[in-house]
């Protein structure tokens, strides 16, 4: 029988694969279009697609203390995830996308074994009944060991040995920080660096940040309500000011939840201005 992998990073590799092939019949990719909207809607979809591209494309360090600084910093986002939810969504993407997990097999083209390195991780903060500790100290090693996979030569990083830990989200760090920061996840949009800023930073940090968009969207809406919007429009404006100004004391939990719908609530809204 085959193996059936549900971990994000075979599943997001075999996706690229089937889209390249629709790619090459089509003008656009289905599966591709479905896969980045489902991505976009799922705090636990964006956290897994952050890291593993995170991990997968981030210039190696030369010390392995930064690597693993690095890994801890990336594993913070799923403090208060929960695994077989997670593990639920994934398994829902692979069989809409891919098939029936008996007759169609996932796997990872080349980076396989680094992809179950970081399934693993995520699973050993994630899964209160994980226990499987020598898997997981196999699993740190391989990523640390892809991290510092090369010496940068002297003088080339702008990463120093005493540069901050990244703390929270982006008023709470200091303009070195910043910089670091920058430069080791260039290979992440602006959104998406915006996004993983606030998902690794402490859960006090958090809350300020959620009362602070919160008020952002507020002050987006008033000005698209006193601008000329149609009765539909405006109607559909007065339900989201209601349910953002009816967010309160949020469970650390859920916090990520709601910090990203208030994150995409306040992309749609700039793009209505």
């Amino acid at each position: 029988m085959k193996d059936v992998s549900y971990n994000f990073g075979a599943i997001r590799d075999s996706v690229a694969r089937l889209s390249s092939m629709e790619l090459m019949k089509e003008s656009e990719s289905k599966t591709l279009n479905t896969f980045v909207k489902k991505t976009q809607e799922s705090p636990n979809l964006k956290k897994q697609q952050l890291i593993f591209k995170n991990i997968q494309e981030c210039k190696p360090f030369e010390k392995e203390r930064l690597a693993e600084r690095f890994i801890n910093q990336n594993l913070n986002m799923f403090r208060n995830s929960d695994w077989q939810e997670m593990l639920r969504e994934n398994m829902a993407v692979r069989k809409e996308l891919l098939g029936n997990p008996d007759i169609s097999h996932v796997q990872a083209k080349e980076d396989g074994p680094l992809f179950e390195a970081i399934n693993t991780l995520i699973e050993s903060v994630t899964n209160p009944a994980f226990s499987n500790f020598e898997e997981e100290a196999k699993s740190y090693e391989m990523i640390v060991s892809h991290l510092t996979r090369e010496v940068v030569e002297e003088g080339t990083s702008s990463e120093k040995d005493d540069a901050p830990v990244l703390k929270g989200a982006w008023r709470y760090i200091t303009k070195s920080a910043v910089n670091n920061f920058n430069e080791r996840y260039e290979h992440l949009n602006e959104s998406e660096k915006n996004v993983l800023a606030v998902l690794m930073s402490g859960d006090n940090n958090k809350s300020e940040y959620l009362e602070d968009i919160k008020n952002e969207n507020i002050k987006l809406i008033n000005s698209l309500l006193e601008s000329d919007v149609d009765k539909m429009n405006h109607d559909v404006l007065i339900d989201f000011k209601s349910k953002v100004e009816g967010i309160g004391a949020v469970p650390f939990n859920e916090i990520d939840d709601y910090i990203l719908e208030c994150i995409d609530l306040k992309q749609t809204l700039e793009e209505l201005k």
